[in-house]
């Protein structure tokens, strides 16, 4: 049996089945009604920001999130990590307005985000990045969900804010097939990680069973996997709307997927007893075929670029051997056209990626449904196909590189 009988067809095959899976779930389960909290029933909330560094931004988030329609009351804490310009000082310039702010020594995310919830007054805690915007109505919607008492974690519908690089559009589309998916794992109760930009939590939960692991360098992701570890419910809004500013340029986006998939390792291998069936779909499908996928995609990858080189090497090499007129660009460039598109079309992972343009239509359509007209899109889609599948690939490769060598990867 050659490659394709044991890597191609096969990572063809489990990613029809997941993708049939989570459309099914999500057509059978979509019309479920969840019981939901009503204005009048809204908890008072605290938001805890940690910042470090983040005065271009901090002032937007805090007259986002202090423009909320919350009925239940809210306050927010600003806890600047120790940073070296201007973010406490524009942080405090707010404390008239309900904010407390707060500055200690640099420790790390998680290290601030304790640092809040131990003077939180409210039992309800958002996180929320100094870099991400919220709506007037996103704060109700989340929190309606925690009607059901199982419910410890509720995530939001999450975009790219603004996208204007290369970089930022790839992430933008990837963003957006998140939304679809994130539902989804909701209705199987697997969700497995919850957006740092902005989540919220029962305090209580973190009163029982410890607050964020500060010696995580995902802690939302660490801290998603605990509540479903307990036996709790994270659910999810998405049609509450948060924007989060990406990575503009390649090296901090490589630096920022570094350590969130070093991070998925990492914490997925710390939690490996899950994959069980006492965790339902989390253990017996979705924890195990994000293992696969991840296999598979590298494998794949590496093979397709292999292939394609040597093809390429081949056929120029019997083009020398018959004397071929190399000069004739225009000849040569029919000839070289028509052996790359018939390799390319006959390759079986090329027609999968074509399921999967209709596939990430459908995502696109769920997502206009859901948080409104999303702009930049269909501009995005040909970086998208051309760049993130080698980008996801090359930032496996870069994160098991650290994982087999235990190199914890920093922050910035």
């Amino acid at each position: 049996m050659g490659f394709h009988e044991w890597v191609v067809y096969p990572s063809i095959y489990l990613g029809l089945i997941a993708i049939s899976f989570y459309i099914l779930t999500y057509t059978t389960a979509r019309k479920e009604k969840k019981p939901l909290f009503r204005d009048e029933e809204l908890p008072f909330a605290t938001v805890v920001i940690p910042a470090f560094n983040e005065d271009k931004s901090i002032e937007r988030t805090l007259d986002s999130i202090l423009s909320s329609d919350y009925p239940g009351g809210f306050e927010v804490i600003v806890v600047d990590d120790g940073s070296s310009d201007n973010t406490y000082d524009k942080a405090k310039k707010y404390e008239k307005n309900n904010v407390r702010v707060f500055k200690k020594e640099n420790g790390g995310k998680a290290t601030a985000l304790n640092f809040g919830i131990s003077k939180a007054r409210g039992d309800f805690i958002f996180s929320m990045d100094a870099d991400s915007f919220v709506e007037k109505y996103t704060m109700k919607k989340m929190m309606r969900y925690f009607k059901e008492p199982r419910v410890m974690s509720v995530t939001p519908g999450m975009i790219i804010y603004n996208p204007k690089t290369i970089w930022q559009k790839v992430q933008h589309l990837e963003y957006l097939m998140g939304i679809f998916l994130r539902k989804v794992f909701a209705f199987l109760d697997a969700i497995y990680i919850a957006p740092g930009a902005f989540s919220v939590y029962r305090k209580k939960f973190f009163e029982k069973h410890g607050g964020y692991d500060e010696g995580n360098v995902v802690e939302d992701l660490e801290l998603a996997l605990r509540i479903q570890y307990y036996g709790y419910r994270t659910e999810n809004c998405p049609d509450a709307k948060v924007s989060t500013i990406g990575p503009a340029k390649f090296k901090p986006l490589l630096k920022q997927r570094r350590r969130w998939y070093y991070g998925l390792l990492k914490n997925f291998w710390n939690y490996r007893k899950m994959v069980s069936r006492k965790y339902g779909d989390l253990g017996l499908f979705v924890m195990p075929i994000g293992w696969i996928t991840i296999f598979f995609s590298m494998i794949a990858f590496v093979y397709g670029f292999i292939k394609m080189t040597s093809t390429i090497i081949s056929e120029l090499a019997f083009l020398s051997s018959i004397n071929y007129d190399f000069a004739s660009f225009f000849d040569f460039s029919a000839f070289f056209f028509k052996k790359i598109f018939l390799t390319v079309v006959t390759e079986p992972l090329v027609l999968f990626m074509g399921v999967s343009v209709v596939l990430l239509a459908f995502y696109i359509k769920y997502a206009n449904t859901k948080i409104g007209r999303i702009n930049s899109v269909f501009s995005s889609l040909f970086l998208f196909f051309i760049l993130f599948i080698p980008l996801f690939a090359f930032w496996w490769f870069i994160s098991f590189f650290y994982f087999l060598l235990s190199k914890t990867p920093k922050w910035r």
